[in-house]
């Protein structure tokens, strides 16, 4: 049940179509963690996947002219949803936000046959098709960079609670310390 909830929550956040998804079998795609929400979810692990269209529209807990460093920026693109990390946030001259620079996954246009053959070595087109039907795009499992965003194209903020901050910064410390200490032994 909890694979069908994050199949269902990546093909709503990561740029899919709500019409063409229905007899796609994505699974594999979703295993392979190159989708904008598993990019979010690296950088804050307390982001909360939704599982509904709801839930995403749920995550706009501080008004886009509040945006921060380390917040979560939503787009609604018509038929699409996608995360992106806050990295920046660019003022004007009277100190007001206008524009932030964002790092991100798979977020680009569709990938051509030929890209995909490159990357994957798919054995039909068949294949090809199903990873467009799944919301691959040419750049997915690629974290990427997008400068001077315009905050109007900006549909949601999602800013995590700071004490989540900390108890990740926290845990993340102690996970590569005992990744470390493991490999030493």
């Amino acid at each position: 049940m909890k694979r069908i909830s994050i199949v269902v929550t990546v093909f709503m956040i990561t740029g899919f179509c709500a019409s063409s998804h229905a007899g796609c079998n994505c699974v594999d795609w979703v295993e392979r963690d190159g989708y904008c929400v598993d990019y979010v979810k690296t950088r804050i692990p307390a982001f909360p996947i939704p599982n509904t269209v709801t839930e995403i529209t749920n995550l706009n807990n501080k008004e886009i002219q509040e945006v921060a460093e380390g917040d979560v920026a939503i787009f609604d693109l018509g038929n699409y949803w996608h995360v992106a990390y806050v990295e920046k946030v660019r003022l004007d001259q009277q100190g007001k936000a206008t524009a932030i620079d964002v790092s991100e996954m798979n977020f680009g246009g569709n990938i051509s046959f030929n890209e995909y053959k490159q990357k994957w070595s798919p054995k039909s087109k068949s294949e090809w098709k199903r990873a467009l039907c799944c919301g691959v795009t040419d750049q997915y499992d690629q974290t990427t960079v997008r400068k001077n965003v315009p905050l109007a194209t900006v549909k949601q903020i999602w800013s995590p609670d700071p004490e989540d901050s900390v108890v990740d910064k926290v845990r993340e410390v102690l996970n590569r310390f005992f990744h470390f200490t493991e490999r030493e032994l």
